[in-house]
């Protein structure tokens, strides 16, 4: 088989219809289905899996064994509702074929669990569990839509609160000494690939990401009797913020490059035709490879939105909802896969991510980096979304000489 045959497998599995797009909430039947295709396949390449506490799968070669010290490589099979078919099912299939051909390599394909965050309301949760990253307990508090918690709904799927709490082998815990480094390879989600007309790209930074949630407080009034100069509109406030915000993020990136603002959420009440805003609760983000440009942000941020909600009588909160540091990825492991592109003639580039990914998490305890494949148009968490097979294949040769050509990891360059 090709990488491009197992994405379409995997793509099989879904709770929706392929042109509606391709949704496997974590644990459900689909990502199930999704999880274990892997696993057969690996399975009929002569390799092994296990399960560890977070329900995050591990499989390798029977030739190489579970005391050898290996590269680590996949990513997940969760997906955005309505999302596309690459979106880190690219970055499982990619070390799943190369086991296939190669199980002689020093290789161990990783499946984590609820990468996306839109199951259980927060990102990266199987490696930030499986690093220690979040705390054990964490998986009783954290619910789906069904009102399941992490740990119900993934119990029968390996998921075990007191081997998370108490690790009772190494499986269930990191152990760096196990791992010569960690590389995902993941789709860009962006268009410099794609613009070029470049395969891929080797990645060795990951953006910060800061989120806050903003209330705006006003008056809801009625719409016909309320004079112009008489309303405390919370919408309008909220719609001048938006603005600024945007304008911001673009003086940021035109001082670091891949620094981004977002307001992704915006709801208004009482949220009806003739009733004048009184209330407005938004998101904002900020993302940047710079931890000194995202605090300057933030600030810059909680200054534009008390000056302009006090100009309009408006009250307003900041809060501060998650931070995510940059992420400094292996310059040493980004070289290696540099040149192991160049021995195929292939010219590629190093590059920092602005999305967020399982490799940010494994980074402070592994050597890590990443390969970034061209998306057609930047397209990323929607139907739309596609790589070129032949694209893809690259990434996996690139990958493949890479560990071939270093079995015993690479030199540190952080």
């Amino acid at each position: 088989m090709s990488v491009h045959e197992h994405i379409e497998a995997i793509n099989r599995f879904s709770e929706t219809e392929a042109n509606t797009g391709y949704s496997r909430p974590t644990f459900s039947e689909s990502w199930r289905g999704a999880r274990d295709y892997v696993i057969d396949e690996a399975a009929r390449a002569g390799a092994e899996h296990m399960i560890d506490a977070a329900g995050n799968v591990h499989i390798r070669s029977s030739e190489i064994g579970w005391e050898a010290p290996v590269w680590l490589s996949g990513s997940h099979v969760d997906s955005v509702p309505s999302g596309g078919k690459y979106d880190g099912v690219m970055g499982v299939a990619v070390p799943l074929e190369i086991l296939r051909r190669r199980p002689e390599l020093p290789l161990e394909v990783v499946i984590f669990a609820e990468e996306e965050g839109t199951t259980f309301g927060l990102g990266l949760l199987g490696s930030r569990l499986w690093t220690g990253a979040l705390p054990a307990d964490r998986v009783f508090d954290l619910r789906n839509a069904h009102g399941e918690t992490y740990a119900a709904a993934g119990a029968s799927l390996g998921v075990d609160p007191d081997r998370l709490s108490h690790p009772t082998n190494w499986t269930d815990r990191l152990d760096p000494a196990r791992y010569l480094g960690m590389v995902e390879v993941h789709p860009e989600q962006g268009l410099s690939l794609w613009r070029a007309g470049r395969a891929i790209s080797a990645v060795e930074r990951i953006n910060g990401r800061r989120q806050f949630e903003l209330a705006i407080r006003g008056q809801a009034n009625h719409a016909g009797s309320t004079g112009m100069n008489d309303r405390r509109d919370a919408l309008t406030g909220a719609a001048e913020l938006v603005l600024e915000i945007e304008a911001l993020g673009r003086r940021l990136n035109e001082e670091l490059p891949y620094s981004v603002l977002t307001t992704g959420i915006i709801n208004a009440r009482p949220n009806a035709a003739n009733v004048i805003p009184g209330a407005v609760d938004l998101s904002v983000e900020i993302r940047s490879q710079d931890s000194a440009l995202l605090d300057r942000g933030e600030q810059d941020i909680c200054t534009i939105a008390t000056e302009r909600c006090a100009a309009r009588s408006l009250e307003i909160t900041v809060t501060r909802s998650e931070t995510v540091t940059p992420s400094p990825l292996d310059a040493g492991i980004a070289r290696a896969l540099q040149h192991a592109a160049t021995d195929g003639g292939h010219d590629i580039e190093i590059v920092p991510s602005g999305a967020l990914h399982d490799a940010a998490i494994v980074a402070p305890h592994l050597p890590t980096a990443m390969i970034f494949v061209a998306s057609r148009d930047g397209i990323s968490h929607n139907p739309e979304e596609y790589s070129r097979p032949e694209d893809i294949d690259t990434a996996r040769e690139v990958l493949e000489r890479m560990i071939a050509t270093n079995p015993a990891g690479v030199v540190a360059a952080r």
